[in-house]
């Protein structure tokens, strides 16, 4: 009998113990990722794609640079005088021009 009278006292305890504002500690609880994973929909991560445009405004100046000397050595060297250094200021007008609008362009 004394069997039964613990049993009966286990399932309906006189003492309750302190549960605190629960609608609080449910939120403090949760960790910050379950609140966002909940808030946000879901979607696959990739990464993004390779840019090549500094690579190319590279190789867009290394190619002005190479003319230039080229240039350089036609007008300056076999031409000569006064009319080789007015075609090459010419020259590297032009190649300027290009070689901007190109640099530009690269997107």
């Amino acid at each position: 009998m004394m069997r039964q009278e613990e049993t009966h006292e286990q399932t309906s305890p006189t003492y309750y113990s302190y549960e605190g504002n629960q609608a609080y500690a449910h939120s403090h609880n949760e960790a910050s990722y379950e609140q966002m994973v909940g808030e946000t929909p879901v979607a696959k991560v990739y990464s993004e794609p390779h840019n090549n445009q500094n690579m190319f405004r590279l190789i867009g100046l290394t190619i002005t640079l190479v003319s230039l000397l080229a240039f350089a050595v036609i007008c300056l060297i076999l031409v000569g005088g006064v009319g080789g250094l007015i075609s090459f200021c010419a020259a590297c007008i032009a190649t300027f021009i290009v070689a901007s609008v190109a640099i530009d362009r690269i997107k």
